[in-house]
């Protein structure tokens, strides 16, 4: 390479990438570029004088003065056009914020710098921007965001720069496998494996072997679980000590939860040499190093509770320093769990309290800023109404003046053009926003979130569609999601259901979310299984082909959820809450063919009765309404409705028992079938 602007970069790029890793060679390597940057007069290594500064302060955890040095160098090489990857000032900002347990900061400070790149020519810094706020909702569990924003830099990232592309294929794997889909999860991370493997990353195939191993392992496949834990550790003699550290606390984990106590013993003592000669932190950009959880674990399987305890503690007081919610909900639960065992009651009830009132700090935080963006696009929004309006008025004088000149014949073409056009405008916004919400965006110019107290969610998701699209040309296999999305759509407008949006091959909508809508709870269970009635024809029909078909999961849950408006450009109307995690859980929790509903959805339709009437029958919900009048009491003006008396079950249910979800626990769940 030589001592050319190139090199300039890779030494800045191996300082980032290294400087939290325990080497200390990012000193060297500074004063390098440095020294090169002024031989070669390379403007945008010079605007990276304080680099050594920075890195130095992050090393001995004076995080303020780190920061306060890399934003104006940021913005130093904005101003010289310079576009910055993951090896460069921009990406290693979020570091430092991770560092400083300054989340709120991170979101805000890349949100505006998205919005500075946007429309310029640096694709790199766009990129990180959405891997920085990718990352955010990503520790803040808000994982369809985080896997939108991770989709978004990718895509870029592609272009911009391919080698950087497989990082986020593989991170976008992580988030499904903690969203608790590890089916996807490891369909993702075998692709990001492979292109790793070309790239010859050793250090990050091995961690992409411990993820599949998880998810192989969260399935039940032990047998490939072990297959890849092996190649993994031999990769570790590459790896630098915060690596090879970060990764013995997954293993250790991993070894625990399979019994095999005497492994996980000497892997223990390994991790807790490296963490103290190595001063691995619990949280950096490598990941998270949990030694004192590990050891926790450890000796509390082994009956010294004690001296678990004492290490649970450690491990919780760190996380609460470095304000990382996931970690401390985490250990606060183990800490609940620990104290209910030991028959300290009330100290349990209060660590229990305590965890539910910060799990719901969490989601109020998830749909509290859901409603902020959307009330701060609704001022954008207002703005662009308002040029939308002169528009029409200067439209309108326009129409004036020809219709004085052209006469009422003109006129009367010109109104009809305009109420065809309004007509068309209006059945566009209807195709993307529920009835109600589009009056209200029309009359007003925004619309106001809402919480609704009980909405029904469906999700679906596709099984064999990794090798369906294997066998199928692009072409064909969007036309099949197509037909497959088009009949499901169809569905649930006879049903007076709400599409909420797609994401990939999965499939949700909602019902209840309007007031003067009919979808109620058996409404959303029936249409859940047109839906595999459909996918069941569908399939006969091209096996007989011999074309590759689809199966299909199909879960719903029902409870309280935030819905609105998210975005100005495409905007979309969505809903957020646990009630969406949950709902998705039961999709990934259940069965290719079936209807998997949750114990709360089940509460409600258990008791759904068939009506007959002469020209159909209709479900009635016990204590629900629908479009349809009810002969459960029989007064006078009832008395010779068209409907018979004789009532049969609406739904048959087969009850599964308490099934481990992912980040959820032990769920209550049920198959259901048409009565």
């Amino acid at each position: 390479m030589g001592n050319t602007s190139e090199r300039v970069d890779l030494l800045v790029d191996l300082s980032l990438r290294t400087v939290d890793g325990g080497s200390d060679e990012f000193h060297a390597w500074c004063q390098e570029a440095q020294q090169l940057s002024r031989k070669l007069r390379y403007a945008p290594g010079l605007a990276m004088a304080d680099l050594e500064q920075a890195l130095t302060a992050f090393r001995t955890g004076d995080q303020e003065e780190a920061i306060r040095l890399l934003e104006p160098m940021i913005l130093r090489l904005d101003s010289l056009g310079f576009d910055q990857g993951f090896g460069a000032p921009l990406a290693f900002l979020r570091v430092v914020q991770n560092a400083a347990g300054k989340q709120q900061d991170r979101y805000d400070y890349y949100t505006a710098a998205l919005h500075r790149y946007e429309g310029t020519e640096l694709n790199q810094s766009l990129a990180m921007c959405h891997h920085a706020i990718a990352g955010y909702y990503y520790r803040t569990r808000q994982y369809g965001a985080a896997v939108e924003h991770y989709m978004k830099a990718r895509a870029i990232l592609q272009e911009a720069n391919p080698g950087d592309a497989p990082n986020e294929t593989m991170v976008i794997g992580w988030c499904y496998e903690d969203w608790g889909n590890p089916q996807r999860a490891i369909v993702l991370l075998r692709e990001a494996l492979e292109d790793h493997k070309r790239l010859n990353d050793q250090a990050t195939v091995s961690e992409i072997h411990l993820h599949l191993a998880n998810d192989e392992l969260a399935l039940g496949d032990t047998t490939a679980a072990l297959q890849d834990f092996d190649r993994s550790r031999a990769q570790w003699h590459v790896l630098d000590d915060a690596n090879a550290a970060i990764f013995r606390s997954r293993y250790i984990q991993a070894m625990l939860r399979m019994g095999r106590m005497e492994e996980a013993e000497l892997e223990l003592i390994t991790l807790r040499d490296l963490v103290r000669r190595a001063q691995v932190p619990l949280t950096s950009n490598h990941g998270t190093c949990e030694v004192d959880y590990c050891g926790y674990l450890f000796h509390q399987l082994r009956g010294e509770p004690v001296l678990a305890d004492s290490l649970l503690a450690e491990a919780l007081r760190e996380a609460l320093r470095l304000s990382d919610l996931p970690l401390v909900l985490k250990y606060r639960k183990a800490f609940a769990t620990r104290l209910g065992l030991k028959g300290d009651h009330e100290s349990a009830l209060r660590e229990a309290s305590m965890y539910i009132h910060l799990n719901d700090s969490l989601l109020a935080i998830t749909n509290a800023e859901a409603v902020a963006a959307y009330e701060s696009q609704v001022k954008e929004r207002d703005a662009a109404l308002e040029i939308q309006r002169q528009h029409h008025r200067v439209k309108r004088q326009r129409i004036l003046l020809i219709a004085a000149i052209s006469g009422a014949l003109l006129l009367s073409a010109l109104a009809w053009s305009v109420h065809r056009g309004k007509k068309r405008s209006d059945e566009l916004l209807l195709n993307i926003l529920p009835a109600e919400v589009a009056r209200e965006l029309k009359n007003t110019g925004s619309s106001e979130a809402r919480h609704i107290e009980q909405a029904t969610i469906l999700f679906t998701d596709f099984q064999g569609f990794t090798e369906a699209s294997e066998r199928l040309t692009p072409q064909e296999l969007v036309e099949e999601l197509d037909t497959c999305f088009k009949a499901f759509d169809a569905i649930i407008t006879t049903r007076g259901i709400e599409k909420i949006k797609t994401i990939g091959d999965a499939y949700m909508a909602a019902g209840g979310l309007q007031r003067q809508r009919p979808g109620t709870v058996a409404e959303v269970v029936h249409a859940a299984l047109d839906m595999q009635d459909f996918m069941r024809t569908r399939k006969a029909e091209r096996t007989a082909k011999g074309r590759p078909a689809f199966d299909m999961r199909v879960g719903i849950h029902t409870g309280p959820v935030v819905a609105g408006i998210v975005g100005v450009k495409k905007f979309q109307y969505d809903i957020w809450g646990d009630t969406v995690n949950t709902a998705n859980r039961m999709e990934s929790s259940g069965e290719v063919g079936r209807v998997n509903i949750s114990e709360a959805t089940y509460a409600l339709v258990k008791d759904a009765k068939k009506v007959r009437e002469v020209n159909g029958e209709w479900p009635i919900v016990n204590g629900g309404s629908i479009h349809s009048p009810t002969p459960d009491h029989h007064s006078p003006a009832t008395a010779h409705s068209p409907f018979t008396n004789s009532h049969s079950p609406a739904f048959v249910f087969t009850p599964r028992g308490r099934i481990s979800a992912k980040g959820k626990g032990e769920l209550e769940m049920y198959f259901v079938e048409r009565g």
